[in-house]
């Protein structure tokens, strides 16, 4: 009779432990979900704060700006015998009297913008490869007002062609004979106003070429050119495999991709991939 009792005890302690082993189980996945509730709080009140925090700053900034608005617009068009680009900007200053006069200072070169009711405008070119910032001048009977409205350090990205180039693949030399086996990679990076039109794979011997194939393109943003060759090279000579990329402006871009040479013992002696990998070497119209 006492080993029944004894029995059910433990199956009464057994069922006690189920329960509470599912009871913590719950209350874990309770609190669980109440920290993700207070850590996604958290979130959202820090990014509320940091909405405040920027929209205080911008009503501060637009408060203390000597205009009430501005626009700079860049021209499509990139001028290839200067690689220049039309820039129109136009400001709109807070207060306006009859003698006032309106300067853009660009790179500390100075234009004056032209009235049009109560906004001024100003159309230059800007060299893609200097950087741009923008600065106006109010003149009041000689009392000057300055602000900068915009800075531009890579203005050459909107325009000139971002690419690299790398050759994977090996290389040897032996009885006179340099060979290469391998793909040449194209990646273009970030087109946005330019495109590339036209490219090709040059070969140089000592610096005078002795071949070119133009690669076809399937797409614009990466391209890759299997590369199978045998050249006949003695010793302190020098070989160079070239990317030409030509753009919608007409532009050429020649880039390096690989560059070896055989000393005057005959050996082979591999530059790449250092200095050589990918490299610019030229921009030219």
């Amino acid at each position: 009779m006492k080993r029944n009792y004894l029995y059910i005890i433990i199956a009464v302690l057994f069922l006690f432990n189920i329960y509470t082993i599912n009871k913590i189980g719950n209350i874990e996945r309770t609190m669980d979900k109440n920290m993700q509730y207070i850590y996604s709080e958290q979130d959202n009140t820090r990014r509320e704060i940091n909405n405040i925090y920027s929209n205080v700053d911008e009503k501060l900034k637009k408060q203390a700006s000597i205009l009430d608005s501005y626009d700079v617009t860049f021209g499509d068009q990139l001028n290839t015998e200067n690689l220049t680009v039309p820039v129109t900007i136009s400001v709109t200053p807070k207060e306006i009297t009859d003698n006032i006069i309106v300067d853009l200072l660009i790179n500390d070169e100075r234009h004056t913008m032209l009235k049009n009711g109560t906004t001024f405008i100003a159309s230059i070119n800007a060299y893609v490869f200097d950087p741009f910032k923008l600065m106006v001048v109010l003149n009041d009977k000689g009392k000057e007002k300055l602000e900068t409205i915009d800075e531009y350090d890579n203005l050459q990205h909107k325009y000139i062609l971002d690419l690299y180039a790398n050759f994977l693949g090996s290389t040897k030399f032996g009885s006179g004979k340099y060979q290469y086996d391998g793909d040449i990679v194209i990646n273009f990076v970030g087109i946005s106003n330019n495109s590339p039109e036209k490219i090709s794979i040059s070969r140089y011997v000592n610096g005078k070429i002795m071949d070119e194939k133009e690669v076809y393109m399937r797409g614009n943003e990466s391209i890759m050119y299997s590369v199978k060759e045998e050249v006949e090279l003695s010793a302190n000579d020098r070989i160079e495999l070239y990317i030409n990329v030509e753009d919608k402006y007409g532009l050429n871009y020649k880039y390096i991709v690989l560059a070896d040479k055989i000393d005057s013992e005959g050996k082979l002696v591999k530059m790449r991939p250092e200095w050589t990998n990918g490299s610019m070497v030229e921009i030219k119209d």
